[in-house]
């Protein structure tokens, strides 16, 4: 057989050329398509702000410039340094409270059954309906914002926690029993390896609810901050300014999503993902 009836052979599999190629490169490739999907926002965005009013949405180039004058007069540094430090405090107690909360009552069944009625109460309860009472009993300032934040994170955090140490399997549970193991040692060695992923998930969810808190709190509370900016600039309808607080919190978000990710992978490297 000729070697040119080898390349012309159908039933051998043709290399992707070009443009294809180049396709496929690119959708495996995360950054690449980051940056081109980021491209393609920006294209529709301009395109559906030359075809409204700069009052209803205003170009990328006018939301540029004006991040960028926020952030030389200090007003947008100031406004995240003012939202971050209050948001970090309340999500790391709500993290750390939720987490324990949440192992030792996985543990501890009846502790279980007699406080999971009034956590469900407390989760189910909307968290602005706190605020009158927080205001009343800890006064207008960042302590009352702190706590809002904590409120926010923490009973996602502790309920998903509950459900993880529930979870634990129960053979290893009983082996650790037959060997003399002390609740303690149940706990640290069996108890919370298994509930590793349900406190990661419990994390990105309490990360979600703890934005949402500090800039509600923000709005409501101190009128300072980024959930000030917003409202400042949304009464006053200079959207363009109104957009930069929010690329903060977008990114801030993104970034905070990004370190959960990197912990579950560096804290949970056993765990099989479906889908990659």
């Amino acid at each position: 057989m000729s070697p040119s009836s080898l390349s012309l052979d159908p039933s051998r599999p043709k290399k992707p050329r070009g443009a294809v190629a180049l396709l496929g490169a690119v959708g495996r490739s995360t950054p690449a398509m980051l940056v081109l999907s980021g491209i393609g926002f920006l294209i529709l965005w301009q395109i559906v702000s030359m075809n409204v009013p700069p009052v209803i949405l205003p170009a990328p180039a006018a939301v540029f410039i004006a991040f960028i004058a926020l952030t030389a007069s200090g007003e947008l540094v100031y406004a995240t340094l003012a939202t971050i430090w209050p948001f970090a405090i309340g999500l790391v107690l709500g993290f750390v409270v939720g987490t324990a909360m949440g192992l030792l009552l996985g543990i501890f069944r009846p502790a279980a059954r007699v406080l999971d009625p009034y956590i469900f109460v407390g989760w189910s309860i909307p968290n602005i309906a706190w605020l009158p009472l927080f205001i009343a009993w800890f006064g207008v300032g960042n302590l009352t914002l702190v706590i809002f934040v904590f409120i926010s994170a923490v009973f996602p955090q502790l309920l998903t926690v509950e459900a993880g140490a529930k979870e634990a399997d129960s053979f290893l549970v009983e082996v650790a029993r037959s060997l003399g193991g002390s609740k303690r040692e149940i706990l640290y060695n069996v108890v919370l390896p298994s509930s590793l992923p349900y406190i990661m998930a419990g994390l990105r969810i309490a990360v979600g609810r703890a934005l949402v808190g500090i800039i509600v709190g923000q709005l409501l509370i101190v009128a300072t901050g980024i959930g000030y900016m917003f409202q400042f600039y949304g009464e006053t309808l200079s959207l363009a300014k109104y957009f930069a607080p929010l690329i903060v919190i977008a990114v801030l978000a993104i970034l905070l999503n990004r370190g959960v990710n990197w912990a579950e992978r560096y804290f949970i490297p056993w765990k099989i993902r479906a889908f990659t």
